[in-house]
């Protein structure tokens, strides 16, 4: 069963980056979100036995899972990015990796990321489907028309909703290209 519910937002590989283009109530999420993905895949692999078992097969659980050999620093750095970007906006955050993150030395982790270039460029699709008039002023004119001029291209769990109705992204799109013609883009 898919939950649309859980989603990490990378539109860059870079986690300050993706972070300081985030709208407020994104940003407030992602901090959440990362923590619940880092609980699950730590419930995977045995280290935390609460009894909850939500969520343990959603593909975003899936994607930094990575066979177990889950991508544990590259999202924990994204959740203290996006904590960072959170209280540089004036808001308190409650909210750590305090009492999970003795954890992370007991699992066989891999560096790098699962984030690729085809993750950011559907990840702004996105962003900029959800809340046109935020993202296209954080969002530069060549990342917009690198987003209208591409298919979106189904990525399980992050953009699987789209794919339901593309009357959404042909909206969207057009909507856009009536922005940029209007030169109010």
């Amino acid at each position: 069963m898919f939950l649309r519910g859980m989603q990490v937002f990378r539109p860059y590989v870079d986690w300050r980056r993706s972070a300081a283009v985030l709208d407020d109530r994104r940003l407030g999420k992602q901090r959440v979100e990362c923590k619940q993905v880092l609980n699950v895949i730590l419930r995977r692999l045995g280290l935390i036995n609460d009894g909850l078992r939500g969520w343990l097969n959603h593909p975003i659980v899936l994607l930094y899972y990575n066979g177990g050999r889950p991508y544990i620093s590259d999202l924990a750095g994204f959740f203290n990015a996006c904590v960072e970007e959170w209280v540089r906006r004036g808001f308190r955050s409650s909210i750590s990796l305090s009492d999970i993150e003795h954890l992370f030395t007991k699992v066989e982790h891999i560096d790098g990321t699962p984030v690729t270039r085809v993750h950011e460029i559907e990840y702004r699709r996105l962003l900029l489907i959800k809340d046109p008039k935020h993202y296209v002023k954080v969002f530069p004119r060549e990342e917009i028309f690198e987003v209208i001029e591409t298919e979106p291209v189904l990525i399980s769990g992050i953009n699987s909703w789209l794919w339901k109705d593309m009357r959404v992204h042909e909206r969207f799109v057009k909507r856009v290209k009536n922005l940029l013609k209007s030169g109010t883009l």
